[in-house]
């Protein structure tokens, strides 16, 4: 989830163990730019981390596809 906020907040280079790479390119191909600026809009407008994951969780797109 937090790869899809850091495209939406302009990130454009990302680093992650090799293992992860498969779900975080799922991931990003299921959402578009603005899907993504839009959850990290989402998660700046929150009071503290957790509800920023909870808005993120609800906001994203397949995540339960993935088991996460």
């Amino acid at each position: 989830m937090l790869a899809l906020v850091l495209v939406g907040l302009g990130v454009t280079s990302l680093s992650m163990a090799s293992g992860s790479l498969p779900d975080v390119r799922l991931l990003l191909a299921r959402h578009s730019m603005d899907d993504c600026r839009r959850l990290a809009g989402l998660a700046l407008g929150a009071a503290d981390a957790e509800t920023a994951r909870a808005r993120t969780r609800e906001g994203a797109k397949g995540l339960d596809d993935l088991g996460l």
